[in-house]
């Protein structure tokens, strides 16, 4: 049961990659979304004890202004590659980890370079060289700043990690929405689509949020870390679905071996270590 769990939300938290692209709304709008909708979700969770002294912190609002680069370059890398490429590479964050934990370099954390070679070399032959270059380049900003997400709300100590993503989310959630003012929602001649994207953003920022945060904050005691981790990877396959189903991205072999590469090694350390 608990597997199936962690598959769900490691299905949903997916979503990301196919949804930016699909939406076609300027990121910072995409990006206030998610934003208030993860703070107004966040409220209902937390326990307010010591939120207070933490969230004007040092701290916290370190955890804030990470967070925030963290989410838009992470909706720019997405809406650039193809979601599975994106989320893939994304995904090696966990290496970082290990090496920032003090682990030696080993062999086997050649593989998910190698898959990341492989990744963008496929990619440049499909896409404009200037998207690959902002793509990558902006989901390894993206995969750093997760990790320091990590060090930050670990350093929090937080009980209630809903304390932490409400932290993270309400400072930037109203600086943005001060920033866009009347242009929180995108003037457009087809309103009627434009609210249509609109509707599908706010349900899918909150059905993700909700469930997809909740059931992986649940299943992290309730699964050892090794498979736990391995779990998290079933959002790379998740991805590719949704990106051939929402956006027709392309699926080839090269796709496969690269991500499959990833995994593997990834897999292995957390198994290793």
């Amino acid at each position: 049961m608990y597997v199936f769990f962690k598959l769900l939300s490691e299905s949903l938290l997916s979503f990301y990659p196919a949804m930016v692209k699909y939406i076609k709304f300027p990121i910072s709008n995409q990006v206030w979304a998610r934003l208030t909708i993860y703070s107004i979700i966040s409220a209902f969770f937390m326990d307010w004890k010591g939120i207070l002294s933490k969230i004007l912190s040092g701290l916290g609002l370190s955890l804030a202004a990470v967070n925030c680069i963290h989410v838009f370059s992470s909706y720019i890398g997405f809406n650039n590659l193809d979601a599975g490429v994106s989320y893939s590479i994304f995904y090696i964050y966990p290496l970082i980890l290990i090496l920032l934990a003090g682990y030696k370099f080993q062999w086997f954390l050649l593989l998910p370079i190698l898959g990341v070679i492989l990744l963008t070399y496929t990619s440049w032959k499909e896409q404009p060289t200037n998207k690959v270059i902002i793509g990558i380049s902006s989901i390894f900003v993206a995969t750093i700043t997760e990790v320091l997400i990590y060090f930050i709300v670990k350093k929090m100590n937080y009980s209630n990690q809903w304390n932490s993503l409400f932290i993270a989310y309400l400072i930037p959630a109203f600086v943005l929405t001060v920033i866009l003012g009347k242009n929180i929602i995108p003037k457009n001649d087809d309103k009627d689509n434009i609210n249509k994207r609109m509707i599908i953003l706010l349900i899918g920022n909150a059905v993700i949020g909700v469930l997809g945060y909740y059931l992986r904050f649940y299943t992290i005691g309730k699964l050892s870390s090794g498979v736990y981790g391995s779990l998290s990877y079933f959002g790379i396959i998740m991805a590719y679905v949704y990106g051939t189903f929402l956006n027709k991205d392309k699926i080839t072999w090269q796709k496969i071996l690269g991500s499959l590469t990833i995994m593997s090694g990834c897999i292995y350390a957390l198994f290793k270590f």
